[in-house]
């Protein structure tokens, strides 16, 4: 997928930063980002008399900007079957948020913390699926919103933007029989997935 000189695609029309900007911006759009009792302390969105008006209101977090040296990623790169898609990267060394419903997916969080450790443990979590999908060059970074079927970055298709198709996988035959089954292509990169949530959200 091609960039203009302003480093935009004509697909969005946004540079990479504000495409990054709007993404995360659109969280609140998507999902009622309710806190629970281990959400983070910074996470936290602060009651105000506007906001607060009785105590049975929720409350609900909110992602966090938070910078990331990239020497980060290493740790986590050494596990994984490839490079990330370079907008993922930039997307993790400069936000933070909890998992969140996006609509189209769950994504999986980036909880704040020391480096990319909370990523990792997030992206790794269910050592069955990573078991079978990591040797085969996909890395799970979010989920269905109706079932558990993975959804994956496909290293196996890196393209020149360093960028990379996303697929969804079954579930059933990961967990029970430790072999990848149907899968179908959801977005046909992680610009273009950003791009849908965004719209979608109307943002």
């Amino acid at each position: 997928m091609s960039r203009n000189e302003n480093g935009a695609t004509p697909e969005t029309g946004l540079p990479d930063q504000k495409l990054l900007q709007r993404f995360v911006e659109s969280f609140s759009s998507h999902d009622d980002l309710l806190a629970a009792d281990d959400t983070p302390a910074e996470m936290l969105v602060e009651q105000t008399s506007a906001t607060w008006d009785s105590w049975s209101e929720p409350c609900t977090w909110k992602p966090i900007v938070s910078e990331t040296d990239a020497s980060a990623l290493t740790p986590l790169s050494q596990k994984l079957p490839g490079r990330l898609p370079v907008l993922y990267e930039q997307l993790v060394m400069h936000w933070r948020w909890l998992e969140v419903d996006l609509g189209s997916l769950i994504l999986f969080a980036n909880p704040p913390g020391t480096g990319l450790a909370g990523l990792e443990a997030t992206l790794l979590r269910d050592g069955v699926l990573t078991g079978t999908l990591l040797p085969a060059g996909y890395v799970p970074f979010g989920r269905s919103t109706i079932n558990y079927d993975p959804i994956c970055f496909d290293l196996n298709r890196t393209y020149a933007d360093s960028d990379c198709p996303i697929l969804q996988f079954e579930h059933e035959a990961l967990l029970c029989h430790a072999k990848i089954g149907d899968q179908q292509q959801r977005w046909s990169s992680f610009r273009d997935l950003m791009t849908d949530v965004i719209r979608s959200a109307g943002v």
